[in-house]
């Protein structure tokens, strides 16, 4: 078996295997052809005998110390054949190669088998997140005390995050298009920079972080990618100023991911919510 990066030519053969991936089907045909222009990356294909037989991508997180893997996907003659292992290898090796200090990925609550493969390669959890979808056609617009975040409001906020229960168990992180990135020092200025953070309270009692653009061909999404809250009122003003931004914004859906923790996702779900799912984010730190 070899792994090589992917050629053009290599998309019809492996799209043929991950249409029916999950019950819903399968993403790989929206991004391949943004995985394999990723200049931060690396879309890999394994092959065997002339056929292509498996594919996964590698990234290098903002932050340049972390490889994110995804898109593990082997053909159902050659699994339970070390093939995703040895991809699992082959990604981490280009993480370490980019100067990265540790790898993630995440894999769904029910996939029993891919966890057990993670775990196999040295993979540990590091938190558990939910994921919540609507399209909230009757929502109506709620009152809220909640702000966008000024730029003066940078250490207060990164105070409170420091002191947060919810931001350790999330492992710091926050979602772009699917991938878990460390929500550090830099990326929460960034963020504020371009109006994208919404607190509660004078001091501050809840954060939230949005994304108005979508993911991949999905551009027309609201979506909450980090949510944290020392109360149930302060997370209602949090999620109903979202929710009034969606309203305006006259988005085609509504979505959030957030930390799995009762004290978030009991008002989340109780809000909103119609489709939803969970996961496990894993990480392995490299050894020096």
């Amino acid at each position: 078996m070899k792994i090589r990066s992917a050629k053009k030519s290599d998309k019809e053969e492996i799209l043929s295997f991950c249409s029916n991936t999950f019950e819903w089907g399968d993403y790989i045909d929206q991004v391949w052809d943004i995985w394999q222009s990723d200049r931060t990356g690396r879309l890999l294909v394994a092959e065997s005998d002339g056929s292509k037989i498996a594919m996964s991508h590698v990234a290098v997180c903002p932050d340049s110390k972390s490889a994110w893997l995804e898109g593990v996907r082997v053909h159902p003659s050659y699994r339970r054949s070390q093939v995703a292992s040895k991809l699992i290898e082959k990604m981490a090796q280009y993480g370490r190669k980019k100067g990265g200090r540790q790898a993630s990925a995440i894999v769904a609550a029910d996939n029993v088998a891919s966890q057990r493969m993670m775990e196999k390669n040295g993979f540990e959890v590091v938190s558990r997140w939910a994921y919540y979808s609507t399209t909230a056609t009757r929502a109506r617009r709620q009152k809220s005390s909640a702000r966008l975040a000024a730029n003066s409001e940078y250490r207060s906020i990164w105070q409170y995050l420091q002191e947060s229960k919810i931001y350790s168990l999330s492992a710091k992180r926050y979602v772009k298009s699917w991938h878990w990135y460390t929500l550090d020092k830099k990326a929460l200025l960034d963020f504020i920079k371009k109006r994208r953070v919404i607190v509660t309270g004078r001091p501050i009692e809840g954060v939230a972080i949005i994304n108005r653009h979508g993911y991949w061909n999905k551009k027309n999404i609201l979506q909450i990618i980090y949510l944290d809250s020392a109360s149930a009122r302060s997370l209602r003003h949090l999620i109903s100023f979202v929710a009034n931004i969606y309203l305006d914004g006259k988005f085609d859906r509504l979505q959030v991911v957030c930390h799995e923790s009762k004290s978030m996702t009991f008002f989340v779900e109780k809000f909103m919510i119609k489709e939803q799912e969970q996961f496990l984010l894993y990480n392995k730190v490299f050894t020096p």
